[in-house]
């Protein structure tokens, strides 16, 4: 008699997950990469002193601000997608679907990150970033949620508290997003500095899986 796990998958097709796995790995090393392409320094024949290059190096805070930013940024969501994955056996195709949608907006960061770089002072650039991230966490979150619906996909069910700490860092990056563009609308210049908030979201989701798996919470 066949199992409970290939009654719910039959009408459906799967995959491996390692198809997905290695998609997800190569659209984040690229996205990482690309990202410190937007620090460039003028031509070598405007640098005549110490001075212009100092100068040169001061004009590209903003980009290093934003190439910082987003590539830890692009780390904790690629870090968050292989732990959600280790819980899952097999793919189906929405299941694939949400997480090229993830990967969409994973893609664009390299772009959003640039337009804050070249134009910090903007709320149009600030905008975006902050949409290109709230989308990023929603995705994730998006992704929980079908897993929590869907346990035949996986090994076995996400547990509570492992799932709740990775609801609360994808949450916290949407919240991070609001609370940046709601300091764009005051001074664009600082926006940036509310995405500080996710490494407090960050420490919370380590802390309350470390108390749920030691059976406090």
């Amino acid at each position: 008699m066949p199992d409970h796990h290939q009654a719910a998958t039959a009408s459906h097709p799967t995959l491996p997950k390692h198809r997905i796995e290695a998609l997800q790995d190569g659209v984040y090393a690229i996205a990482i990469t690309l990202l410190v392409l937007e620090l460039k320094l003028p031509p070598h024949d405007s640098i005549h002193s110490q001075a212009d290059l100092l100068q040169a190096l001061a004009h590209l805070l903003p980009k290093l601000s934003a190439w910082l930013i987003s590539f830890f940024v692009l780390a904790i969501f690629w870090m968050s997608a292989n732990r959600a994955l280790l819980w899952v056996r097999q793919v189906d195709a929405k299941l694939l679907w949400i997480n090229i949608v993830g990967l969409l907006f994973a893609s664009f960061l390299p772009f959003a990150a640039g337009l804050i770089g070249e134009f910090p002072q903007m709320f149009v650039s600030q905008a975006v970033y902050a949409f290109t991230m709230a989308a990023m966490g929603l995705s994730a979150l998006w992704q929980l949620s079908y897993l929590s619906g869907h346990p035949e996909l996986c090994h076995q069910p996400m547990p509570p508290g492992v799932r709740k700490a990775a609801m609360l860092r994808c949450s916290g990056v949407a919240i991070t997003a609001l609370v940046a563009l709601l300091i764009a609308f005051w001074q664009p210049m600082f926006a940036s500095a509310g995405f500080m908030l996710m490494w407090v979201f960050s420490a919370l989701s380590r802390k309350y899986e470390k108390q749920a798996r030691a059976g406090v919470a």
